[in-house]
């Protein structure tokens, strides 16, 4: 099923979605998918470069944002406007499709808005879907929700079919960059907060692995003795790939669960073929 709708037709969508305007240095304007997740804050893939003219359509019309957060790591930018511009928004789901779920895709093509349904078909280590959806131009960076209206995530890449994903009519394989990935980062960046280096004692990447036979994580590659990581049992080389039950993949992750928690979280630890769980207290009591 293909629909396409008018610019104005947002209202019908399952979740707010924005137009970006990019001018580049030529002069040439091309157009994207934003998602408004707060009053004053839309996020969108990163596309562009500092150098373009960026403009989003907002409440008012087509404004400028007055920031602009680019995480290089994630791909993801966060618009920053200083006053509400947004009538209506979606705070991203940390929750993502199940195999074979059906989805909602709202990209921006050259007449308008467009939405076409997807289905989930299988899900990579580093935490990212592949989609299968009727072809259609428009669909990168395009914004997914679920049948009930949850912001999903966005559309990261396009697979060309080939051997493992040989051709099929009339449909294309999009990879869907989830929320539950990002989600952290842009909590975090829109509320600007800061937490002292190493307070945690911890410096970690992220260990992605493409073989479905090794698992991804938050990679540890030092601890400071003595630290409250240290004293909570971690060491370098652990992998963590669960925190709460919910799969991460990116330190930012963990930094915001550190920051924002008022609970003790409970993570899951790869250490040398053998899985256990450390108890993380509260900042607050460090």
């Amino acid at each position: 099923m293909l629909v396409s709708l008018p610019a104005g037709g947002a209202s019908s969508l399952p979740g707010p979605v924005s137009t970006i305007r990019v001018c580049n240095t030529a002069g040439r304007i091309e157009l994207g998918t934003a998602v408004p997740i707060s009053p004053r804050h839309a996020l969108a893939i990163c596309t562009f470069s500092p150098e373009d003219s960026i403009s989003v359509e907002t409440s008012r019309g087509f404004m400028p944002p007055d920031s602009l957060f680019i995480s290089p790591d994630l791909g993801t930018v966060l618009m920053k406007f200083t006053e509400d511009v947004f009538d209506k928004f979606s705070e991203p789901s940390i929750s993502v499709p199940a195999i074979g779920e059906d989805m909602v895709i709202v990209g921006q093509g050259l007449e308008g808005v467009i939405t076409v349904k997807g289905k989930a078909i299988e899900r990579f280590p580093d935490g990212s879907f592949l989609v299968s959806a009727p072809p259609m131009n428009g669909l990168m960076g395009a914004a997914v929700f679920s049948a009930g209206g949850d912001y999903w995530g966005m559309i990261s890449g396009l697979i060309r079919p080939g051997h493992r994903f040989p051709t099929v009519e009339d449909r294309d394989y999009l990879v869907l960059y989830p929320s539950q990935v990002w989600y952290m980062w842009a909590k975090l960046t829109m509320l600007e907060q800061q937490t002292p280096p190493h307070r945690f004692g911890v410096t970690a990447l992220s260990g992605i692995s493409l073989s479905p036979t090794m698992r991804s994580g938050i990679q540890i590659v030092s601890v400071a003795y003595g630290s409250p990581a240290w004293l909570c049992g971690l060491r370098p080389g652990d992998l963590i790939t669960h925190v709460d039950g919910t799969p991460v993949y990116h330190p930012e992750t963990l930094r915001g669960l550190l920051l924002l928690s008022e609970d003790t979280l409970e993570a899951l630890v790869s250490r040398d073929g053998l899985r256990f769980e450390i108890v993380i207290p509260p900042m607050s009591g460090w």
